[in-house]
């Protein structure tokens, strides 16, 4: 009886405090305090305060648990011509890499960040740079540099240039940008000519058909930082608009300039193989040079053309990241929830 009257008055102090706390004290106070003691208590009367007066709390811990139940069963749920890479238990980004030996990898629940040897399995350590860890504006030019996209014009709030990054030390090499250094274009049209060396007297030379642009590393450009640039495709060029990457290419043939292709993004261009032996393109694995099909679009998991992240470095596979898709919680949590997915190399089918 006594434990069951401490129990009643327990329950009558949690309805009489609970709308006088929410007024009085400061949310985050009142969640860290009222709420834990709520869920502790234990039982139905306690469950149902906990539902009614703390929403947050709620709604994290369903979708904590939804979590933990999703990753494990997307983990066992992979098409038979895969192999798990990476679990869907990390919740993790990941972006591709020329060449296909190495993948970024940023698993967001444990906060680790590494590339990936997808050769031995080894995992190397990166610089702690949080930009590395943004969904977008990173593109790999290499094993050893990443190119860190800028943000706005100079002058604008938030403003952000472009820079290079060296993975192995961490150093950040601002880029200039061209667009805001020079004139790009004379008055017919035509590009300024005093653009010309930044690109003829480069030693690297990238494109980027998703970003729509070139970035230009001079020899030794650690120690000369003044002339590594950035240029975009629509600071020049007349008349219809033309596709991502083709005025850039266009220019750089021109100039006789050698090049390399580094994103991985089948909306605007074609992926070959490392060795060239196949070609990825937005409807699927072919082989190069050819209409004929080493896998079609539909024998690919949902999303192919956004879930691809490069090739496997012996061109036995793709590296696949399938998009997270949402659920919409019922009634109380009305809320998206995004589906975890592993990362998967997705088998090209033996000769």
């Amino acid at each position: 009886m006594k434990d069951s009257n401490k129990r009643i008055r327990t329950i009558l102090i949690f309805i009489v405090a609970i709308p006088l706390c929410f007024y009085v004290l400061p949310k985050a106070v009142f969640y860290q305090s009222v709420c834990k003691g709520i869920q502790e208590s234990g039982g139905l009367v306690e469950d149902f305060l906990f539902f009614s007066f703390c929403p947050t709390e709620v709604i994290e811990q369903w979708y904590e648990n939804l979590f933990w139940q999703e990753c494990v069963k997307q983990d066992q749920q992979i098409p038979p011509n895969a192999e798990l890479l990476i679990s869907a238990c990390t919740d993790p980004i990941v972006h591709g890499m020329p060449g296909g030996e190495l993948l970024f990898v940023h698993e967001k629940k444990t906060g680790e960040a590494y590339l990936l040897d997808l050769r031995t399995g080894e995992k190397r350590q990166v610089p702690n740079q949080p930009l590395l860890l943004e969904r977008r504006g990173i593109i790999f030019l290499n094993s050893e540099l990443a190119w860190l996209t800028g943000q706005l014009s100079p002058g604008d709030e938030g403003y952000r240039p472009h820079y290079v990054l060296d993975l192995s030390d961490g150093q950040k090499y601002e880029l200039i940008d061209l667009r805001w250094d020079f004139d790009t274009t004379l008055d017919n049209g035509d590009l300024n000519p005093d653009l010309l060396p930044y690109f003829t007297e480069a030693e690297q030379v990238f494109i980027s058909y998703e970003y729509n642009s070139i970035i230009a590393l001079a020899p030794n450009f650690r120690q000369n930082p003044k002339i590594n640039s950035y240029f975009n495709q629509s600071s020049f060029g007349q008349g219809n608009r033309p596709e991502n990457g083709e005025l850039l290419v266009k220019l750089l043939k021109e100039l006789e300039v050698d090049y390399e292709v580094v994103d991985v993004s089948l909306h605007y261009v074609e992926v070959p193989s490392p060795n060239g032996k196949y070609v990825a393109r937005e409807d699927g694995i072919f082989f190069s040079d050819s209409d004929i099909p080493v896998i079609k679009d539909e024998n690919i998991p949902l999303g192919y053309i956004r879930g691809f992240n490069g090739w496997y470095y012996d061109e036995s596979g793709i590296i696949f990241a399938q998009p997270n898709y949402y659920y919409m919680p019922q009634r109380l949590l009305l809320e998206q929830f995004f589906f975890p997915y592993p990362i998967l190399k997705l088998n090209l089918p033996l000769p």
